[in-house]
């Protein structure tokens, strides 16, 4: 198969952006996770609007919702239209209900998306220790304080996680080591029965963040958030105690797109 494609690194969370119109995604998204040469831990795939008043929309490859691809995808958007300096662009992503918006800098590849809040938080126990949950459009982010980074222990947790009936079509496991401020992602793909130990991942970044300020009652907190690959820059708000809103940014290497026969 060939496929046009553009590979986007955020933090080493290496996003193939499939160009080419494809029928079945799932093989699609099989061949080019395997290909070694790409070293991809997801793919998305590219829909232009269909009228000049649409707007650009990534399907990602389990109809899962990923807050990196959406970064790497405003800033090709950004990019493939034209635009140059600071600009916001207007996409549509799998997992979102609304549009998302992206605040982008072409020329020196930052990208940064307000992703919307948590739409419910639970907790489950875990080795006798309280797992944070949090359930948002498109996956569901579950923190793991101190907990070792395995595929045991995720599988695990996967499994008290089916018992609460979520329906997602991603989960993560985000073991977050304290004493380091160092975070290791798990994130699992239903749709491509696939679990990858990923070198970022966004929205378990914004999970994160939200955590680590979960005692904010009033203003907007910072937090980077060290990964295997880099570091994401979360910014969480809140009144009166709830979260209003949520954004991840910082640095994308983006590709020129390029044709690969696989």
């Amino acid at each position: 198969m060939t496929y046009e494609i553009a590979v986007a690194d955020p933090a080493k969370n290496i996003t193939i952006l499939v160009l080419t119109p494809v029928e079945n995604r799932e093989e699609a998204a099989r061949r080019l996770l395997a290909e070694a040469s790409l070293k991809a831990e997801q793919v998305g795939f590219v829909m232009p609007p269909r009228s000049p008043q649409g707007l650009w929309r990534l399907e990602m490859m389990g109809g899962e919702f990923c807050g990196n691809a959406a970064r790497s995808f405003g800033l090709f958007v950004a990019r493939k239209t034209g635009l140059s300096g600071k600009a916001e662009v207007i996409i549509e992503i799998s997992g979102m209900k609304e549009p998302l918006s992206a605040r982008v800098h072409v020329e020196e590849g930052t990208a940064e998306v307000r992703i919307p809040k948590p739409l419910s938080k639970d907790i489950l126990y875990f080795q006798g220790q309280p797992a944070p949950i949090y359930c948002f459009n498109g996956i569901v982010h579950v923190i793991a304080p101190d907990i070792p980074p395995d595929k045991k222990n995720f599988f695990a947790i996967k499994r008290l996680i089916e018992q609460k009936n979520y329906p997602p079509q991603a989960l993560g496991v985000m073991f977050y080591d304290q004493a380091k401020g160092f975070m290791i992602p798990g994130v699992y793909v239903y749709a491509t029965d696939s679990l990858i130990f990923e070198s970022s991942c966004g929205s378990g970044s914004a999970a994160l963040g939200i955590w680590l300020h979960e005692n904010l009652y009033e203003g907007t907190a910072y937090a980077n958030i060290a990964q295997p690959g880099g570091t994401i820059e979360v910014a969480v708000t809140k009144r009166n105690g709830g979260v209003c809103t949520v954004s991840i940014g910082g640095a994308v290497a983006l590709g020129k797109p390029y044709t690969l026969s696989i």
